[in-house]
């Protein structure tokens, strides 16, 4: 299995960035055909496939303080004051599988592999892995 770590500065407490060009260039380097593993090994992160369009990845953040208000009463509070990104994260998911071919990350036409930033701004850690078919 092939490995490689990208780190990715976020840079507000809460958005969405586009990180496909980056795993692409690992996935090329690699020259894989097999399965490409995107992972965030974060507990208020997460990582997701769809368009990259501004407009939507500001909805996208916009749907999850509605759904996990940043100052509701949530118990973790007590302690870190970030259980909205827990539960956003755990909803969302730290991973996506995505095939490739010939070095190439096989994506729908409008598929982008997304960074979801839930307690920024940090420095994130994303794991591409390579298992070869």
């Amino acid at each position: 299995m092939l490995r490689e770590v990208v780190e990715v500065r976020t840079s507000r407490r809460l958005e969405v960035i586009d990180i496909t060009d980056r795993v692409a260039g690992v996935v090329s380097r690699w020259r894989l055909t097999g399965l490409a593993v995107v992972r965030v090994p974060h507990t208020t992160a997460a990582v997701t496939l769809n368009e990259a369009e501004p407009g939507l990845m500001e909805d996208i953040v916009d749907a999850l303080i509605r759904l996990f208000p940043l100052e509701a009463p949530w118990r973790h509070n007590r302690i870190d004051n970030n259980a909205h990104a827990h539960l956003a994260a755990s909803i969302i998911g730290d991973s996506r599988v995505i095939p490739a071919e010939s070095g190439r990350l096989l994506l729908g036409t409008w598929q982008r592999v997304l960074l979801v930033e839930l307690d920024g701004p940090r420095t994130r850690r994303v794991e591409v892995y390579g298992v070869k078919a």
